[in-house]
C-alpha cells in the first residue's frame, strides 16, 4: 500500500472518530446532566476518554468493516 494512501486513512479514521465521540458525547452528558454549571468541563472528561477508546478501536476495526462493505456491494479487493 501506498504511503500515502495509509496515511489518508489513519488521518481519516482520527478526524471521524473524533467528530463521532465528540457529538455523541455532547448528547449523552447532556442527557445524563443536563446544561449544569460545569457542562463543558464534564463534557470534554467525557469526550477525551470516549477518544482515547474509539480511536484505536476505530483504526483496528476499519479493515474488518471495509471488507464486509466490499462483500455486501460486491468489490474484489
Amino acid at each position: 500500500m501506498n504511503n500515502s494512501i495509509f496515511f489518508n486513512q489513519i488521518i481519516f479514521i482520527s478526524i471521524l472518530a473524533a467528530i463521532m465521540t465528540f457529538v455523541m458525547t455532547f448528547f449523552v452528558t447532556y442527557s445524563n446532566l443536563g446544561f449544569v454549571d460545569n457542562f463543558i468541563f464534564k463534557w470534554m472528561i467525557a469526550w477525551g476518554t470516549a477518544f482515547v477508546v474509539a480511536l484505536p478501536v476505530s483504526l483496528l476495526v476499519s479493515p474488518i468493516a471495509k471488507r464486509i462493505a466490499n462483500k455486501i456491494i460486491k468489490i474484489n479487493s
